[in-house]
């Protein structure tokens, strides 16, 4: 008999392993498993695959070395071989079902058995009044489950308001660490470095050398060997501060006592200084040439002039150095304003310089400029109030003035200073400012529930109204909207006031 060899893979289920056995033509079909699978382990998968093989009129037999499956198939009557070649050499036993036997009873009085086994219903429960009565019951329970769970509503409040004002004196303290009821509170440091560059014209006026005086020595030989100048030699008056000249060429005396050479000369330094009169220049400060030659000069020397030239004054140097600090304080201020946060308040009269890091002028005291700069780096410090601690005074002090039955708003107190701010030679800073902060009237949420449990809206508002202090009618929303009633229930009803 011809069989079909379906071979199985591992990602098969049942509803691809009944297609393929559908397109067998064969009275065999034979399933072979793939080895160490745990493919159509369910007895369930294995019965329906039975199932469908005697709908297609074959004979279902598998191929596996799994004991679980091999136990699963045995227990169904399905035959399993151990390979394909086994398979096909054995001979498939027939699955045979044995006939049911039938046997029919016989019985004398089936009537009977049928009111024993569904007894006749009691007379009562067939009335029309009892069944009308028990569905009366069943309809009211559902109206009263609706009654209380559908229901809902929302009550917007609106509590009476006030105003709270109050005006008095805040004093900063360096020494103070925290806030009290008297008004007192931490003065808190806050320091800054800047630096920056300033530069004024000179008023001072002063005389500098301009050009250098030119003339004529004249070198006379004490010896009567031959000697030499070399350009660059030195000679100077006697006098104190003595005035220099110098060589500009190279010369040579003859030899012989009395021997002269005359040698063009240029003063040292600029100035008038250099314009001496004849026979001034008597020095010959080179020593080897001083014990061989005298030096002195025929004629006056010439050309040497001065010039006026701007320089710093003592008044230049305190303006621009007065300037530069008060532009740097200000600069301060500014920095100290965007660092601090909104709600702090600064003191600015207890700006001050702490410390002067650095302080330089140019050009150098004493040398002549028409301008003078000063670049500066100092650090700075003052004074302010955090707004933290502002606020825990100026609430201390509206609560310690708050009226009955109210309470604060979400929104915090609003500080107005009404002065300066003044520091004393003590340290402390005065401020006079004005607090205000709206107040609400405090609502017992509890008791606006009970006033409206069950009642229609109209009388839970008149109610609400009378017991409580409101600025406006309470405004009821119910849900549904045509619901006459209040909910029975206090959790059905939610109170809302604005978000107070």
């Amino acid at each position: 008999m011809k069989t079909q060899v379906i071979q199985l893979d591992s990602h098969d289920d049942v509803t691809s392993v009944r297609d393929r056995m559908s397109w067998a033509k064969t009275e065999r079909i034979l399933l072979v498993f793939p080895s160490r699978s745990r493919l159509l382990r369910r007895s369930l998968d294995l019965r329906l695959l039975q199932r469908h093989a005697d709908t297609l009129g074959a004979q279902l037999a598998i191929v596996t070395r799994s004991i679980e499956l091999r136990r699963l198939a045995v227990g169904m009557q399905i035959q399993v071989f151990t390979t394909v070649a086994a398979a096909r050499r054995q001979t498939w036993e027939s699955e045979e079902k044995p006939a049911q036997p039938h046997s029919r009873l016989e019985h004398s009085d089936l009537r009977q058995m049928r009111l024993e086994a569904f007894p006749a219903e009691a007379r009562w429960r067939s009335l029309f009044g009892v069944r009308f009565f028990f569905f009366s019951l069943a309809v009211l329970a559902i109206l009263a489950v609706l009654t209380l769970f559908i229901p809902s509503a929302t009550i917007q409040l609106s509590p009476a308001t006030r105003l709270q004002s109050l005006a008095f004196t805040i004093s900063a303290s360096p020494n103070a660490t925290t806030v009290n009821l008297a008004g007192s509170l931490p003065a808190r440091l806050i320091t800054a470095v800047v630096e920056q560059n300033k530069t004024i014209r000179t008023t001072g006026l002063v005389s500098v050398p301009d050009k250098q005086a030119q003339g004529l020595v004249r070198f006379r030989n004490l010896t009567t060997v031959l000697t030499g100048i070399p350009a660059g030699t030195l000679v100077s008056t006697q006098t104190i501060p003595s005035v220099r000249f110098t060589t500009t060429t190279d010369a040579v005396v003859a030899a012989g006592v009395g021997k002269t050479v005359d040698v063009p000369i240029q003063a040292v330094e600029a100035g008038s200084a250099g314009n001496l009169p004849a026979d001034s220049l008597v020095a010959l400060e080179e020593v080897d040439l001083g014990t061989s030659l005298a030096v002195t000069n025929p004629a006056p020397t010439l050309g040497g002039s001065d010039r006026t030239a701007a320089i710093q004054t003592v008044a230049d140097r305190v303006l621009i150095r007065q300037g530069l600090l008060s532009e740097l304080l200000d600069k301060c201020k500014t920095d100290f304003q965007q660092t601090l946060k909104p709600g702090d308040i600064y003191f600015p009269d207890s700006l001050v310089v702490s410390q002067v890091l650095s302080e330089t002028y140019f050009p150098a005291e004493d040398h002549s400029g028409d301008t003078l700069s000063l670049a500066m780096r100092l650090q700075c410090q003052a004074r302010y109030a955090s707004q933290a601690d502002v606020n825990t005074l100026v609430e201390m002090s509206l609560d310690a003035a708050l009226p009955e039955d109210f309470i604060p708003a979400s929104a915090g107190p609003t500080v107005l200073p009404v002065s300066i701010p003044v520091t004393g030679a003590d340290g402390i800073t005065h401020l006079d400012v004005q607090v205000q902060r709206l107040l609400h009237a405090r609502l017992d949420l509890e008791a606006a529930v009970d006033l409206s449990l069950g009642r229609r809206p109209v009388e839970a508002a008149r109610r609400l109204e009378a017991a409580l202090r409101l600025d406006a009618e309470p405004v009821i929303k119910m849900k549904p909207g045509w619901w006459p009633w209040l909910p029975l229930i206090p959790f059905r009803i939610s109170i809302s006031t604005g978000g107070l």
